[in-house]
């Protein structure tokens, strides 16, 4: 991976983490509250596969350390994710939207269902209906359209870094 890749994805981790800090907590809607990292941590994965494992689990441990769950759930959700996303990524690319789509959707679905099913053992004071049905999946929901949102601003911006080392 070129540096300027790299910057691209560090900057975009700071602004999800400002975002996750300083606007989730305002754009609450019913019971989902938006999660800027996990969408970030997806939409990155999935536009760089070949990127490591550091950043989403420094972006899921600082989620933890934000929220009120587990400690080292939300770390653990985003390494374990893009993981897979990375490498389902390389495996089903076919040059189409489709795959991208299909991976970021799912893998939000996912993320907030083993969060809550993490949250619940740890002792979560909620039933396991509310936690998952009334909860998980209005968050993975919202979760996915923002990384949808984040994926073509992030492809856009890797490739203008591609381009740009390219030129000098």
């Amino acid at each position: 991976m070129n540096s300027a890749r790299r910057i691209v994805a560090i900057v975009g981790a700071l602004v999800a983490v400002l975002l996750q800090a300083a606007i989730a907590p305002a754009m609450e809607i019913g019971p989902a509250l938006p999660n800027f990292i996990l969408a970030f941590v997806l939409a990155c994965a999935v536009t760089r596969p070949e990127g490591g494992l550091a950043l989403p689990f420094a972006l899921g441990l600082a989620f933890d350390l934000m929220g009120n769950g587990p400690v080292g759930g939300m770390a653990f959700v985003c390494t374990a994710l893009s993981f897979a996303c990375m490498r389902l990524s390389v495996v089903l690319d076919n040059d189409t939207l489709f795959m991208p789509i299909v991976l970021i959707v799912a893998g939000s679905l996912l993320g907030n269902l083993v969060y809550g099913i993490l949250v619940l053992a740890c002792g979560a004071g909620i039933g396991i209906g509310e936690a998952l049905v009334g909860c998980a999946l209005p968050c993975a929901a919202y979760d996915a359209v923002l990384a949808l949102v984040m994926f073509p601003v992030l492809l856009r911006l890797m490739r203008l870094g591609d381009a740009q080392m390219r030129v000098h």
